[in-house]
């Protein structure tokens, strides 16, 4: 065998390496379906001033990215991009979310929007906190 490192890997390797985890965890999951969810915000002459990207996966939705522009931040945008990313998740048959944030982006913001916070890594990288979170999209009756 023969381990080769490198701080500048070809794009190729980092595919090959991510699709042989997911071909061998989807193996093991019953579930297998995952399917994405991409909101976007334009102005009136569209261009972008936000959006969310996220994927569900059986019963998870899981938001990698929510992002409104500085200039328009505190109008709502952000929260109607969640609410609506959470409420297509439902229509998927999504009951939990899942999503990270730093202490410096919108720790606040998603506790005010019912996420609960599970594990924070300190101190990463180095000065910030990273912070990741859960909510229960459908309550069980």
């Amino acid at each position: 065998m023969k381990y080769i490192m490198t701080d500048n890997p070809k794009e190729q390797d980092i595919i090959e390496i991510r699709d042989n985890l997911i071909k061998y965890n989807l193996s093991h999951i019953e579930l297998k379906h995952v399917k994405p969810i991409v909101i976007i915000v334009n102005d009136e002459n569209a261009n972008k001033i936000g959006g969310i990207s996220a994927t569900t996966h059986g019963n998870w939705l899981e938001i990698s990215f929510l992002w409104v522009d500085e200039k328009l931040r505190g109008q709502k945008i952000g929260l109607k991009l969640l609410q609506d990313v959470e409420e297509e998740a439902i229509k998927r048959g999504c009951k939990y979310s899942f999503l990270d944030t730093f202490s410096f982006q919108a720790r606040d913001f998603y506790i005010k929007s019912g996420y609960k916070e599970v594990l924070t890594l300190d101190e990463y990288p180095l000065t910030s906190k990273r912070h990741y979170f859960v909510k229960q999209l459908i309550v069980a009756k």
